[in-house]
């Protein structure tokens, strides 16, 4: 049973709002949409990882926890995804990399040689999710928890694979991890289906999700460098206008009453997580402030304060 869904993560959200306001030939650009690749290619290869884990539907009780981050010793501690059997708990440290990959220990290491025969070290997810295990296990222990704690990488996609060294870590690829997990003997556990259902609700109530806004703050940005104005989801045009109970664009005509919402969001995703009647005409181009009192009460946002202290925050 599956007790916490995979959700797009906010920072690929915020990501995108942030490589589409910024300012064209800003140096940060690039940055950005490396990063924005790299984020959509993982969600991508745990999406296709989740799909394989349905095909994994045991007699036995079990929990499914996707997309986990709890807080140990200070340290966030954030795992791709849980299964809690009767005798075990299984951390699934998922990768979506292209290329040939090759395992090394004594030290771990881990390296991606691509097409053109090149060779990327890269941070080896043997060492990741062993420093998971390492963290989940002191988690458990003060939780009064005691249960075997087995750690698999898996791979989204299938990949060429070297082990110079055959890890303790079990490796494998998504399509396989049914078959893996089915041919694993079911030994005598310390948990019941009403033990499995506790821990699982403890550990989804214990999430802590990560919350990457605003971004200019992360990224040290300028609001100046960030375009103001409803864009036109036609042609990209920022500076629609409110005309008429519509927004306009000025570049190819088209029309919306709702086109502002976008806007409202970027800026949360961006700029600050709050924000006033003031801060939506300046970031909207309007100039009438009970036309923005209007639009931003209908669009499903929290008011705190009164009068002149108002502002208004996003829904969960």
């Amino acid at each position: 049973m599956i007790y916490k869904t995979r959700e797009m993560p906010k920072k690929i959200l915020g990501l995108t709002a942030f490589n589409n306001r910024l300012q064209p030939g800003h140096e940060l650009k690039g940055r950005i949409r490396k990063e924005l690749k790299n984020l959509k290619a993982g969600y991508g290869g745990e999406q296709n990882f989740d799909k394989h884990l349905l095909e994994y539907s045991p007699s036995y009780p079990h929990a499914i926890l996707h997309d986990i981050c709890l807080k140990q010793d200070g340290v966030y501690l954030q795992m791709d995804s849980l299964l809690i059997t009767p005798d075990a708990i299984f951390i699934f440290e998922v990768k979506n990399i292209s290329g040939k990959l090759i395992f090394m220990k004594n030290p771990d290491r881990f390296v991606r040689e691509l097409p053109n025969g090149k060779r990327q070290a890269m941070q080896s997810p043997v060492t990741q999710v062993r420093r998971k295990k390492f963290f989940l296990q002191k988690w458990l222990i003060e939780k009064g928890v005691h249960i075997p704690i087995k750690c698999v990488v898996v791979f989204a996609y299938i990949n060429e694979l070297q082990l110079v060294d055959f890890p303790d870590v079990y490796i494998t690829f998504a399509y396989q991890v049914p078959t893996y997990m089915y041919s694993l003997p079911l030994e005598e556990g310390p948990f019941n289906a009403e033990k499995i259902t506790s821990l699982a609700r403890q550990i989804s109530n214990n999430h802590q999700e990560y919350d990457p806004f605003p971004m200019i703050k992360k990224w040290n940005v300028s609001r100046a460098d960030i375009q103001p104005g409803v864009q036109c989801l036609s042609c990209n045009f920022f500076g629609m206008q409110w005309h008429r109970k519509k927004w306009i664009c000025q570049s190819c005509g088209e029309r919306g009453a709702d086109s502002h919402i976008a806007a409202i969001k970027d800026w949360f995703y961006l700029i600050d997580p709050q924000m006033t009647n003031h801060q939506f005409r300046k970031f909207a181009l309007i100039e009438d402030r009970h036309t923005a009192k209007r639009l931003l009460e209908k669009s499903d946002l929290y008011l705190k304060g009164k009068r002149r202290g108002s502002y208004y925050i996003m829904k969960e």
